[in-house]
């Protein structure tokens, strides 16, 4: 990649992460790149429509949606993850999931089915509850804290079944203890006989929060020798489809290693 290159996608990179509009003196001190520099990416970037010019400060511009339409994130993250999928239901004979958020609620994108695996009533494009759900809480436990508090409101959530809990504050201390836990747990919260474990995934540069699970029915689940196995190979694949999402194409279109912070 040209240095020139470099420095413009880094102006991309910078506005992306920082909110509202952003004046030159402010983008020259956080980037170290001086005025004039940074003023003439500026201008060639805003010719494309890739950056716009707000009164006195600095945005994004909307040609950036044109182009991410073009290439989804979330066919991207399916086309990586499919393969680990795959693998961890045929290692625990269970059914693995992909899901993600949108808006307020988790959209499981992908599944995978092993032969003996209890068949699901969701099925991928299906929208679920954070609340009540492994993945859900799995990618409550990694949004900042006052977005998952605007997602889950101040009242009472729908009553799925009697197991499932509804008050906001108790969600919010689940998802807590996901969150130093390590992985979200549904314990039959949304269907009755099935319990799931999810492991959190984030790819911030994208506002992408999802998760990676495994359920299974809750007689087999809840043994703690088969949830210590079930989670050992959840977080195994879940490395591996991270490991995935992280590799970046060189110049010939080959896949590289890991290139931080593309994932996290």
């Amino acid at each position: 990649m040209s240095e020139s290159a470099g420095k413009a996608l880094d102006l991309l990179f910078y506005l992306a992460k920082t909110e509202g509009d952003v004046t030159l003196a402010r983008l020259s001190r956080d980037t170290g790149m001086n005025k004039a520099t940074a003023l003439r990416y500026l201008a060639v970037l805003e010719s494309r429509g890739v950056a716009e010019r707000r009164g006195g400060g600095w945005s994004l511009g909307l040609a950036l949606y044109e182009l991410g339409t073009r290439v989804p994130v979330r066919s991207l993250v399916v086309e990586r993850v499919r393969p680990f999928l795959e693998r961890l239901a045929r290692e625990t004979g269970e059914t693995a999931n992909l899901a993600c958020l949108a808006g307020g609620s988790a959209v499981y994108l992908d599944r995978a089915e092993a032969n003996r695996s209890l068949r699901m009533r969701s099925a991928p494009g299906d929208r679920l509850p954070l609340y009540c759900t492994g993945v859900g809480k799995a990618i409550l436990s990694i949004l900042p804290d006052d977005r998952a508090r605007a997602i889950i409101g101040t009242d009472p959530l729908p009553r799925i079944n009697e197991r499932t809990i509804t008050d906001p504050e108790e969600i919010l201390r689940e998802a807590a203890q996901a969150r130093e836990a390590g992985y979200g747990m549904d314990k039959e919260e949304y269907e009755t006989g099935l319990t799931c474990l999810a492991l959190p995934i984030c790819l911030a540069e994208s506002d992408f929060y999802g998760a990676m699970s495994v359920s299974g029915p809750t007689a087999r689940m809840r043994d703690p020798a088969v949830r210590d196995e079930m989670l050992e190979a959840l977080r195994r694949d879940a490395a591996l489809a991270i490991e995935a999402l992280r590799r970046k194409p060189d110049a010939t279109g080959q896949e590289t290693k890991a290139v931080e912070p593309f994932f996290e």
